[in-house]
């Protein structure tokens, strides 16, 4: 949230911008879930989504992402069910294990118990939203007989993609076909293609279908012309993954497996630069540059949904708003007109005539 808003006005805009955003076209938005600080003040995406769901008509309300050891699963589950059929079935749930220290402090849960919740919270929802009359007895949630109300629109319940980092966790959810989304800003490219690289690897090594997936992919956006524009905006950005540095695990409150790790990110962003931002911190530039990128991205990683962070924190609303107008305008019906040609019906050949 910046400086100078109240979390009151950040709420009443972003229905705004979402039916906006609705209208120009756009396939899906994604709702982060965040805890006392302004560094993000949804702290519950589902329940938006409700009123999502009420002023939009065709765009999926994703989730990026909910942090599953806060919750009680069976309330989440019966929260999800309910979106899901308020929305007609338009749901997509991102889901991840949680990183900042105040969150599971504030709710009283240790930190050290993130992944085992993560993991019996993961199964339970499936389990609630796929079933009805299941039980579940884990180290920490135990269920007898129970089934949760509304049942989901979708059969099955929503698709659940599991928020993925690390190379092992790459590996890992390809080798039992579950659904990814990512957010790699600043990871070099190559290290991007080879986590993904392992993904696709992971799911042939075990009978998946990778075209059968989604691999929806999420960076910062800044759609417009003007070098004015273009250094506003990645200043945004830059001053957004400063403020990332100030939620983050210190070195007494990370997990011990992970402690090097989170101080590696935080000397990274002590260091950032705008010129580092510019040319890997998002994508920043003219249509026809933010379509390159895309198409790059497409190329060397293989994914399919490309999700552009466009309400940069911090950046004027009305360059904001401006970039998601040029990019609908420009960038979205370039690869509109690329699915309609790879779904044409090709002609059969005939004699004397080339099929091209």
């Amino acid at each position: 949230m910046s400086d100078g808003t109240s979390d009151h006005q950040v709420l009443r805009e972003t229905l705004d911008e979402i039916q906006l955003a609705d209208e120009l076209g756009f396939d899906s938005i994604w709702l982060a879930e965040h805890h006392f600080s302004k560094y993000g003040i949804l702290g519950s995406p589902v329940n938006f989504g409700m009123a999502v769901a009420e002023r939009t008509r065709r765009i999926t309300i994703g989730t990026a992402v909910l942090v599953l050891p806060l919750h009680h699963p069976l309330r989440l589950a019966e929260d999800i069910a309910a979106l899901d059929v308020l929305s007609g079935g338009r749901v997509r749930i991102g889901v991840g294990r949680g990183y900042q220290p105040a969150e599971f402090a504030g709710f009283g849960i240790p930190l050290e118990e993130s992944k085992q919740r993560y993991q019996e919270t993961l199964e339970i929802l499936r389990l609630a939203l796929s079933q009805e009359n299941f039980s579940y007895h884990g180290q920490i949630f135990h269920y007898d007989d129970v089934t949760t109300y509304p049942r989901p629109h979708t059969p099955g319940g929503p698709p659940i993609l599991q928020g993925t980092v690390s190379p092992d966790s790459f590996r890992e959810r390809g080798a039992v076909g579950e659904s990814i989304i990512t957010s790699p800003n600043f990871t070099p490219l190559g290290i991007m293609q080879k986590n993904f690289g392992l993904y696709r690897q992971s799911m042939r090594e075990n009978g998946f279908d990778i075209a059968d997936y989604e691999l929806p992919f999420m960076q910062q956006v800044w759609c417009g012309d003007g070098e004015e524009g273009l250094r506003e905006a990645a200043l945004a950005a830059m001053n957004y993954y400063k403020s990332v540095g100030k939620v983050i695990p210190g070195s007494e409150e990370a997990i011990e497996q992970e402690r090097s790790y989170y101080a590696a990110v935080a000397k990274n962003i002590e260091l950032l630069t705008l010129e580092q931002t510019l040319t890997h911190g998002g994508n920043f530039g003219s249509a026809q540059r933010v379509i390159e990128t895309i198409e790059m991205l497409r190329e060397q990683l293989g994914i399919n949904h490309y999700i552009g962070w466009l309400r940069i924190p911090s950046l004027d609303r009305r360059a904001a708003l401006r970039s998601m107008e040029e990019f609908a305008e420009k960038v979205i019906p370039h690869f509109r007109a690329q699915e309609q040609a790879d779904a044409a019906p090709v002609a059969p050949p005939v004699t004397e005539a080339v099929v091209g």
